[in-house]
């Protein structure tokens, strides 16, 4: 299998854990040395902090996550994606009954990602560094 196909069914299982909430699965996508860079936060460091930053994001209303490798660039050991999201957000409270005011239940928002896969002496990619933001302002 090519880096660009092993990419691509890795972004995959991840849309994956994140829509199902399987924060375990989620965070053995990162390495233990892992830096997680979210929009309008500090950074986070650690595969445990990642997951948990994370767990806390997607339950603050991410229904669903697609995503999809544009440029897959290989690097010695490193490999890096760049890549569109579209995640679909069911916020709670105030911001749901505005939604619901203008006739939606959900928001879909487009964004940009880059994330830095690192070969790992057994052959697989961990991410090390993953960072994303929407392209129409806000957090997600």
């Amino acid at each position: 299998m090519g880096t660009r196909a092993e990419i691509e069914k890795l972004t995959a299982k991840f849309a994956k854990a994140v829509t199902n909430k399987d924060f375990a699965t989620l965070g053995s996508f990162y390495d233990e040395r892992a830096r997680f860079l979210p929009p309008g936060a500090p950074m986070v460091e650690g595969r445990a902090a990642i997951q948990a930053a994370q767990q806390k994001m997607i339950e603050g209303g991410v229904q669903a996550l697609d995503l999809q490798a544009v440029d897959v660039i290989e690097a010695g050991d490193f490999v890096i994606e760049i890549g569109r999201t579209t995640v679909t957000i069911q916020p709670s409270g105030a911001k749901s009954l505005i939604l619901l005011l203008v006739g939606k239940r959900r928001l879909t928002k487009q964004g940009k990602s880059v994330v830095v896969w690192r070969r790992q002496k057994d052959g697989a990619l961990k991410i090390v560094v993953d960072t994303f933001n929407s392209d129409h302002g806000g957090h997600i």
